[in-house]
């Protein structure tokens, strides 16, 4: 994985405390400043937890796109276990909306950019399953998403699922199986978000969240009609009415329509040397 070892690296400040992990500001040789993932003791020590960091390690190293946090080195196993990503000085997209809205064109580039990184990771056959604003990093003015130690894989039969209630989508609450539709969903509900300025569903407990994404339409926007109509088929409730994610960012890309076709020009008619 990486000549690195866990002793190569300096602490320089705590940057998160998650429920399996700390996250570190740290440098390192020929690394300078990473954000450094240790697993925690109990963790370390579960055959099932300590295989899932394993699995996270091994696919942020191995999966490279220009929109997902670059995995650095690591080591997947063992008392030594660690992963080094890139680190990302400004905030989380989350963070940034606490401060207010995005102007549309920003909240329409973070979006492609983001749905472009996950079209990546559906090619190679895997799900994120936590797309949401606090798992998108900002990066000089473009948008990475981050946090694979939630990817699945899409021929995985387990029932069981990640991500957060707020960007579940409908059929997930009901005990399907995640699939690209519920991870177009949830993309859905942070499209909404970005472009409206708040989440189209709301609650303020697990089964208000849940009444609100099986039952309740997203309210009205004043987006172009075409945008507003690829949103609202984004968020449908049924995963087969949904649009698919190429097809919204297609959408996205050109809300008022497709660019029209350049046409030829008319080449000037030539006649006969017997007409002249």
């Amino acid at each position: 994985m990486s000549s690195l070892k866990r002793k190569d690296f300096r602490l320089l400040m705590l940057l998160g405390l998650g429920q399996t992990a700390q996250v570190y500001l740290a440098e390192a040789p020929g690394l300078g400043k990473v954000a450094l993932k240790l697993p925690k003791k109990e963790v370390r020590q579960n055959p099932k937890l300590a295989e899932r960091f394993a699995r996270e390690v091994t696919l942020s190293l191995s999966l490279k796109h220009p929109h997902l946090v670059r995995g650095l080195a690591g080591v997947p196993l063992g008392e030594e276990a660690f992963l080094a990503l890139e680190y990302l000085e400004e905030s989380t997209l989350e963070e940034r909306l606490h401060r207010g809205p995005l102007p549309r064109e920003e909240a329409v580039r973070a979006l492609l950019e983001v749905g472009e990184a996950l079209l990546y990771l559906h090619e190679k056959g895997f799900l994120h399953q936590d797309v949401k604003p606090s798992n998108v990093f900002i990066d000089g003015g473009h948008y990475k998403l981050g946090d694979l130690g939630t990817l699945r894989s899409l021929v995985e039969g387990s029932p069981e699922y990640a991500g957060s209630p707020r960007y579940l989508a409908p059929e997930l609450f009901l005990g399907a199986l995640p699939s690209p539709k519920s991870e177009a969903y949830a993309f859905g509900v942070m499209a909404y978000e970005l472009l409206i300025g708040k989440r189209p569903f709301r609650g303020e407990s697990l089964e208000e969240l849940r009444q609100a994404h099986l039952l309740l339409p997203p309210p009205p926007t004043s987006l172009p009609s075409r945008l507003d109509k690829a949103l609202r088929r984004l968020l449908a409730k049924r995963p087969e009415e949904r649009l698919d994610l190429k097809g919204f960012l297609e959408v996205l890309r050109h809300p008022q329509g497709p660019p029209t076709e350049p046409q030829e020009p008319k080449k000037p008619k030539r006649f006969p040397f017997w007409r002249k």
